[in-house]
């Protein structure tokens, strides 16, 4: 039932409803679902008499076959939305599959499932269901893009550039199917398939065991959260709702928090990021002003560049100054702090500092450990146009 509650929740709530099946769902109900939707678009194919020829085609990998959708998805998009993934510099490709191919498998399921059930509707009528089939995979391409989001914690632009690309991949990679199709049957022979087991049956087994531990650990969480005096399991929930974007679950988490520990500058800290970004400038220095007071270096000192930047976004610019000028001289290396003490600088007219500031930013970017870099490049672009 968790599983299809999440499932009838992409339709209303994409976000909410993929964060529900990462937190709770299985990979089997969700493929279980597709597998069933994909049977009731194709149960008018079936004859009265003689149900093999069509139940060989849902068992066939072959281009036409009914399943081919699926199997698209499990071998050609997830794996290449990871790789894009580990391209821009997020981790290694090995790691991450192992990471991330179960739980980024299973969303694509339940939005590919949710995206087709509509066409059901029309699957019985005399209309012509091409451009129809057209406008839902559109559909479900959107769908696995607010899926990479909730997963990721990207913005959805980027979210669905990958998404894009990957689709375009499964596109490209269906029609290689149509040339190649046929050697699968060889692939798909007992001794092959046994052989492939002994070599990778381990690290096949072992895919889903990170989402399972995810799981296990947020289960915990939750039971903990039963204790009225347990602020840190609400902190760690936050966390969890803030990097993938539901921030009312967050925001309710983080204050549920303070309101336990009014001396807990994490949940502060938290608060006030999440209130910047929505634009609530005055809350987010209240709160951030709150943290420092608590703890002077906390998050290694991020509090004071988080206030730096909400103090110049209010038009406190002598406030700024001061705050980014505390982080930069404790991290010297950190673009975005650099950045923004760079533009604060430019702001009060100090224009070879502010250059200066830029150059650094730039320089600190370019030499950030390879994983890191994904992360940081915005700030040198945004240096690099302030020059």
């Amino acid at each position: 039932m968790d599983n299809f509650k999440a499932f009838l929740m992409l339709y209303v709530k994409p976000g909410s409803g993929f964060g529900r099946i990462l937190d709770r769902g299985r990979f089997w109900p969700a493929a279980l679902i597709a597998f069933a939707v994909l049977f009731l678009l194709h149960f008018g194919d079936v004859p009265v008499r003689g149900f093999a020829p069509p139940l060989s085609r849902f068992i066939s990998y072959a281009p036409g076959a009914y399943l081919f959708p699926l199997l698209i998805l499990a071998i050609v998009i997830v794996p290449a939305i990871v790789l894009l993934r580990a391209i821009s510099g997020h981790g290694g490709f090995v790691g991450l599959l192992q990471s991330d191919y179960v739980p980024l498998l299973m969303c694509a399921f339940a939005a590919w499932a949710a995206a087709y059930l509509p066409v059901l509707i029309l699957h019985w009528s005399d209309l012509d269901l091409s451009l129809v089939y057209l406008a839902f995979n559109v559909y479900a391409m959107v769908l696995a893009a607010f899926a990479v989001r909730t997963m990721y914690g990207t913005g959805f632009a980027a979210a669905l550039g990958i998404t894009v690309v990957a689709w375009i991949a499964g596109m490209a990679g269906a029609y290689l199917f149509t040339i190649v199709g046929g050697a699968l049957y060889f692939l798909a022979s007992p001794l092959v398939l046994i052989y492939v087991w002994i070599l990778f049956g381990s690290n096949l087994r072992s895919l889903g065991d990170a989402i399972e531990s995810r799981q296990h650990f947020q289960r915990q969480l939750e039971i903990s959260t039963a204790n009225p005096h347990d602020a840190d399991a609400h902190y760690q929930l936050g966390l969890i709702y803030q990097r993938r974007r539901q921030y009312s679950d967050a925001i309710a988490r983080f204050e549920q928090a303070v309101k336990i520990d009014a001396s807990m500058a994490d949940g502060h800290y938290q608060l006030g990021v999440i209130a910047r970004q929505h634009g609530r400038v005055d809350d987010a220095i209240a709160r951030l002003k709150t943290a420092a007071s608590i703890d002077d270096r906390l998050a290694q000192s991020e509090v004071w560049r988080e206030l730096g930047a909400a103090d110049f976004e209010a038009g406190k610019i002598e406030e700024a100054r001061a705050a980014l000028e505390k982080f930069t001289d404790r991290r010297e290396y950190d673009p975005e702090g650099l950045y923004w003490y760079g533009k604060t600088l430019k702001t009060l007219g100090r224009e070879a500092e502010a250059r200066q500031m830029f150059e650094r930013a730039i320089e600190a970017a370019r030499t950030m450990p390879r994983h890191r870099r994904a992360q940081v490049r915005v700030w040198a672009s945004r240096a690099k146009s302030e020059m």
